[in-house]
């Protein structure tokens, strides 16, 4: 499928669902899943036919967003290929999503149809008539007793599926044009944008991706992450079946039967974020917690976000003392979701832990200054860190404004590169070190959460006039930061409102990773002369308090 050309790789101009389609031709009888049931290659391209032929039937045209809000399963990865087989675009939806969460996502990516598990229809029900959501499938688990109510113009998955005779859609792509996800991310302000991904963009970084971790169809995958974020979807997913891999699909990571299905099926690689790692550095620990047999790992690699050098050395003692895995290497590499998402990874033969690694393949760099906008010539100098390669995404779904300031253009060569909004340097080597966000991004245990959005909310609350929310550092591993907020009260609020009824009244309104961990009420906040609310100011007072520097 990767030809080599000119000494670079040559990416596949091909719709993402055609990586699925040549691996089922290659390898018809091998399984693509292992668990929770057994599924050849072959039975998942004739599930994805079906779906796809379903789609069609219903009416879904090319270039239509279709939104897909569920926890990881089987079900999850024919839907998305079958939906990218009959043209649709990917809205994926958090299943921690709130209803003001999906309302959101569902009106900015103006999606129709959706695609839910049963024990979420209930957030669906909610805010459908607010949108323009009018075809809804409904996943039905096998052994669900869920007492929750469907009505009779929601769709069944399991009867959509036995009712459709395959007739799958052949449209004509533009893999470079067509857009084949819009992941929501946020950026430094406003609301989540829509970072429309091209099938090529996503074809291009699996190719580019797969060579660095040296792996083949003879392994087998741990599918952990969640596959509605871009590091689950496009590096677990997708790579997995791009080289034919068998999959071991968990619905949600639990770290007890984490470490035992990882025995059970021999699996040879995890892509893990930092929360995954300390869970299973503590499990490990526990006296009580038996031996496990890991002698077929092969690779567990941390994304997501930064970890501590530390805690990798415990994992790495303690999954070959304690587990068998002779064998494993730990990896660590970065990227983002407008970059499909893998930038830089550690190379298996010579990693340096304490950097983000080195380029991929057909990826390239430069730091420029941030005040002058000016490439800088040295290594070891500090800047942005600006990329360009296959992976970069086309731009913001109707953000026109938000996708010029997302890139910066070469003086000299008139080149378009994307601003990752790090800062960082490049060493002699060639490898990448992260220094600081630029972004105000809060990092909760591995995930992202826009302080905009949370200060958004926080308006809405009637007893407050104003607000300004950051990321508190913590010195607990698995957690980073922790969302704070600045909460300027309404006159005739003072003393009738306490912290504890902010924290609960914004739980009650956003996914519980998002919510509110600390409140200080305060009589200013501070702010630039544009009316920027100057959160590095906030971020810096809080480091004093704590004695951080």
């Amino acid at each position: 499928m990767v030809k080599y050309k000119r000494g670079h790789l040559y990416y596949p101009e091909i719709p993402i669902h055609k990586v699925l389609e040549s691996t089922a031709e290659r390898f018809p009888n091998k399984p693509a899943f292992l668990y929770p049931r057994e599924m050849t290659f072959k039975q998942f391209k004739e599930q994805v036919d079906l779906f796809a032929t379903a789609l069609m039937n219903l009416g879904v045209k090319k270039g239509e967003r279709v939104a897909l809000f569920a926890q990881n399963s089987i079900e999850w990865e024919i839907a998305f290929y079958g939906l990218e087989k009959a043209g649709g675009i990917l809205v994926p939806m958090n299943p921690q999503f709130k209803e003001v969460e999906v309302e959101y996502e569902a009106k900015d990516s103006g999606a129709k149809t959706i695609i839910v598990y049963k024990s979420l229809y209930p957030v669906i029900a909610a805010v459908k008539d607010k949108t323009d959501l009018s075809t809804i499938i409904i996943i039905e688990p096998e052994e669900s007793n869920e007492s929750v109510k469907i009505p009779e113009t929601a769709l069944i998955w399991s009867e959509l599926m036995k009712n459709t005779k395959p007739n799958p859609p052949e449209y004509d792509f533009n893999p470079k044009e067509d857009l084949a996800a819009l992941m929501y991310t946020s950026g430094t302000t406003g609301l989540p944008k829509g970072t429309m991904l091209t099938h090529y963009n996503m074809v291009s970084n699996v190719a580019q991706a797969s060579p660095m971790f040296d792996l083949s169809d003879f392994d087998i995958a741990m599918t952990v992450l969640p596959l509605y974020h871009i590091y689950g979807l496009n590096v677990c997913m997708n790579q997995a079946i791009w080289l034919g891999a068998s999959q071991v699909v968990l619905p949600r990571f639990d770290v007890r039967e984490f470490c035992e299905l990882l025995e059970k099926y021999k699996a040879t690689y995890s892509l893990c974020v930092p929360p995954i790692f300390l869970a299973v550095v503590r499990h490990l620990e526990e006296p009580e917690v038996k031996e496990y047999n890991w002698e077929d790992l092969k690779v567990f690699n941390n994304g997501g976000a930064p970890i501590p050098l530390e805690l990798l050395e415990r994992f790495y003692k303690l999954a070959k003392e304690k587990c068998k895995a002779k064998n494993v290497t730990i990896q660590h590499g970065w990227g983002l979701t407008e970059a499909s998402p893998v930038v830089a990874v550690n190379p298996m033969s010579r990693p340096k832990m304490e950097s983000q690694g080195t380029l991929i393949p057909d990826t390239f760099h430069k730091i420029i200054d941030l005040e002058t906008g000016e490439e800088l010539p040295k290594r070891g100098d500090v800047g942005e860190l600006v990329i360009k390669g296959p992976q970069v995404m086309k731009g913001y779904w109707n953000r026109l404004e938000a996708t010029e300031e997302a890139f910066w253009t070469d003086p000299k060569t008139g080149e378009r590169w994307l601003r990752t909004g790090d800062m960082a340097y490049i060493d002699e080597e060639e490898y990448e070190h992260l220094m600081d966000r630029i972004k105000e991004m809060i990092k909760y245990k591995g995930w992202s959460i826009a302080p905009a959005e949370l200060e958004d909310l926080l308006f809405k609350n009637p007893h407050i006039s104003d607000a300004a929310v950051i990321g508190k550092p913590s010195k607990e591993l698995d957690i980073g930061e922790i969302p704070k907020a600045f909460v300027i009260l309404k006159p005739e609020s003072k003393g009738n409102v306490s912290e504890q009824d902010i924290i609960d009244w914004v739980a009650e309104r956003i996914s519980a990773y998002k919510k509110i961990r600390e409140v200080e009420f305060v009589e200013s906040i501070e702010k630039s002369g544009s009316g920027k609310i100057l959160r590095r100011e906030l971020v810096k007072l809080e480091k004093e308090r704590l004695g951080l520097k």
